[in-house]
């Protein structure tokens, strides 16, 4: 004789979700990122754009010199961009920085040091 007894109890008494078909889980990275990939919530309007504010470092300053050269495509503004960035971290040409200036800094921008003990 089969078992009458109800087999699942809701409160408030009504029908029950517990046998709802759920839509199929597409996996923890779609859980995460989303169906496209990962998605900025919006475009960064706060970005400083060249030429518009005073420069805050040398980066600031090698984008406001390009953005005075007229006539370049994108392709060649990064070229030169990439190029410049990275002379400006080579050493010996922050020691000819350093070697023309002569100011009183000059030779404690070369040294690498640090504070002596």
């Amino acid at each position: 004789m089969p078992d009458v007894r109800k087999a699942h109890y809701t409160y408030p008494p009504g029908p029950s979700w517990a046998n709802e078909p759920v839509p199929e889980f597409p996996g923890a990275a779609n859980a995460i990122y989303g169906k496209r990939g990962p998605q900025r919530a919006s475009p960064d309007y706060a970005a400083r754009k060249p030429l518009s504010t005073e420069p805050e470092s040398i980066e600031h300053h090698v984008q406001d010199a390009i953005a005075r050269v007229q006539g370049l495509s994108p392709r060649q503004r990064l070229a030169l961009r990439n190029e410049l960035m990275r002379m400006t971290r080579d050493i010996s040409f922050v020691r000819l920085i350093a070697e023309q200036t002569r100011g009183p800094y000059s030779e404690a921008a070369v040294q690498d040091e640090g504070r002596p003990l």
